[in-house]
């Protein structure tokens, strides 16, 4: 077997693992607005179990109601009520081998008040972290330990509901974290000072655990082996902390974040794969002997592998991961690693849970968040003759799909190559994951043995001689190319051009006009090249309905690259030498239009009536990969 450590069996506590993969608590917004378990809940859950995670846990649940909630539809295991419901869970992971945990979590200092029904949030401290600058409740030690029962009762009814574990969130800067942090923790009695009385505790939690649920109960913890602020836990410290946890009897520690920006805990694409590795491999290194969980942008077999082999952790954790792809485990383990959707990193996911408070997505993955019928493909009741045009993600998602569901499909691209505007999106600095996808989908048209017709200009004459029982238009969008005088002249450029090679812009004045991602992104790619990169921008903001972190991170690396930008500013003119845009005037030796793209319906509206057709993707209305994924595959199984 190619991936054989990764394979291996391991022991957690007195639970034998199959393989070293987790699948770690990640919130969903799937149980109801009173914290039951939902049919699509319990399915999400259980299909991460049936691709072959060893361990399948349960995501944030809340332990005190409503004090301690924490996001708009989190599950509860704060009474006795919500044992039947989990019990379900349980039951479906286990049918396909899998261990099922459950995450028990206390946001103390930051708890949501919208969702706290505006309880004033509890710490061990008097600080002044929060956004809204209100000063939490400093505990006292009568309410610690009423706290220190409820996350016991709570892990009593996870055993109720046969859960075979459950794991302590002492990471992120919730309140087991807050207690081990010198940034919040600023007491003097025993739960504050040295780091003995810091990790108190977290001692006291599964002490009574133990108590209620026998010693050979399994509590692990995501534990904040580091912060990314000044006066916090460096991983020095982190690797004590862990020790004391092996100590005091956590079977396995998360080598995870604690306080910091969100961003090193919910990275944005451009983080190198399993950076974070090497917090579990200090933890290694000083001599942890419990097994510690390697976290964080791990999407690979190779990479997953060769930390375990490198014993760089004894386990990883697969969270982004198995939501794209949940048969990642079983792909590897059968040497189909190349059948994998991994994780490209766009962060639709993220952006559902913690900046909209909706329901989770994913961009490669259409069926998250549904019911098994989301994935079900069922075989064409007569095989179809079907032509896709265009090679995009829509284009290529629709046909792999129609392919597995037995329709004979042959594709036509008008370039030299697949990937559309996926192509061009993997190009600026930090994007290279995009390629995955392509990747992806190069292998599948090889596989499924798809006819690819590249350099192939699509027209209603065309479609004809072809003579096809069904057409799918996922032929992209043109440059939108607004009418600003001058736009036509010789120093104007579109970001299409640049990106794929066809200018080359070096040591120049560029002014990219057009704030939106493509514009910024492009930018990026410029200013790497040496060029004094300018954005204008029309409308108040750069980079609107980004998700929060990346967008941080993209207003960063503009900084960091010198990149100027003027919103507000619409252009005006281009003339040689200058861009006039409001009421200013902008030095340029090249214009980069950047507004964006615009459909164009007219193939579609010359053969809707002729033959079966439909329109997806950009060539409906510009919009992202996961609009375009999403269409391909449902367009794909109405055929």
């Amino acid at each position: 077997m190619r991936f054989s450590n990764l394979f291996s069996e391991v022991r957690v506590g007195s639970l034998t693992l199959k393989n070293r993969i987790i699948f770690p608590p990640i919130s969903t917004n799937l149980a109801s607005i009173k914290g039951e378990v939902t049919p699509e809940f319990v399915y999400h859950y259980a299909r991460r179990a049936k691709g072959g995670a060893a361990i399948v846990t349960l995501e944030n649940m809340c332990i005190q109601y409503p004090d301690a909630r924490h996001g708009a539809t989190q599950p509860r295991i704060d009474s006795d009520q919500f044992i039947p419901g989990l019990s379900r869970v349980a039951y479906e992971i286990h049918k396909y081998n899998s261990l099922a945990f459950m995450e028990l979590t206390h946001p103390g200092l930051f708890s949501e008040l919208e969702h706290s029904e505006g309880k004033i949030p509890v710490a061990p401290s008097d600080v002044d972290l929060r956004k809204d600058h209100l000063h939490p409740h400093v505990l006292t030690e009568d309410e610690i330990n009423e706290i220190v029962e409820i996350f016991a009762q709570s892990a009593l009814r996870a055993k109720k509901a046969l859960f075979d574990g459950v794991e302590i969130e002492a990471a992120h800067a919730l309140l087991v974290d807050q207690f081990l942090s010198p940034i919040t923790n600023k007491r003097t009695d025993k739960f504050g000072g040295s780091l003995e009385n810091r990790v108190r505790f977290a001692r006291m939690i599964i002490e009574r655990i133990k108590e209620l649920c026998g010693q050979n109960f399994t509590v692990t913890a995501r534990l904040g082996v580091i912060d990314f602020v000044d006066g916090g836990i460096d991983i020095a410290e982190g690797a004590k902390i862990a020790k004391a946890f092996e100590e005091i009897g956590y079977a396995a520690v998360h080598a995870d974040v604690g306080f910091g920006n969100k961003e090193y805990r919910l990275e944005p694409m451009q983080y190198k794969e399993a950076w974070r590795t090497n917090f579990a491999e200090e933890l290694k290194k000083q001599g942890v002997s419990i097994p510690v969980v390697a976290v964080g942008m791990i999407r690979s077999p190779e990479v997953a592998e060769s930390i375990i082999a490198n014993r760089k952790a004894d386990l990883v954790a697969l969270g982004r991961t198995l939501i794209a792809d949940p048969d990642w485990p079983l792909k590897a383990e059968l040497g189909k690693e190349k059948e994998i959707k991994k994780c490209i990193g766009c962060s639709e996911c993220i952006k559902a849970r913690h900046d909209e408070g909706t329901a989770i997505r994913c961009g490669v993955n259409p069926s998250v968040g549904k019911l098994d019928w989301s994935e079900f493909l069922p075989q064409a009741a007569a095989k179809k003759k079907v032509l896709v045009v265009g090679s995009g993600p829509a284009g290529l998602e629709a046909a792999t799909t129609l392919k597995m569901r037995g329709h004979e499909v042959e594709v036509w691209e008008k370039s030299d190559r697949i990937g559309g505007a996926l192509a061009l999106a993997a190009v600026p600095p930090g994007k290279d994951k995009l390629r995955w996808l392509l990747d992806y989908y190069e292998y599948l048209l090889k596989k499924l043995d798809i006819k690819l017709v590249t350099n192939k200009e699509a027209d209603a004459e065309e479609i004809s001689a072809f003579n096809p029982d069904a057409v799918i238009l996922a032929h992209g969008s043109k440059c939108l190319v607004p009418p600003i005088k001058g736009i036509d002249g010789g120093n104007v450029v579109t970001f299409r051009k640049v990106l794929r090679g066809d200018v080359k812009i070096e040591g120049k004045k560029v002014v990219v006009g057009g704030g939106g991602l493509v514009g910024c992104e492009t930018a990026l790619y410029l200013a790497e090249r040496g060029n004094e990169v300018t954005i204008l921008e029309m409308l108040p903001e750069i980079a609107r309905d980004m998700e929060t972190n990346s967008k941080s991170y993209l207003m960063r690396e503009l900084k960091e690259k010198n990149v100027q930008y003027f919103t507000n500013t619409p252009v005006k003119e281009i003339k040689k030498g200058v861009v006039i845009a409001g009421s200013r005037e902008f030095p340029v030796d090249y214009f980069v239009v950047a507004f964006g793209g615009i459909s164009d319906h007219s193939l579609y509206d010359s053969i809707r009536g002729k033959y079966e057709s439909y329109i997806v993707g950009d060539a409906v209305k510009t919009r992202k990969i996961i609009d375009a994924v999403r269409e391909g595959f449902e367009v794909a199984k109405l055929i």
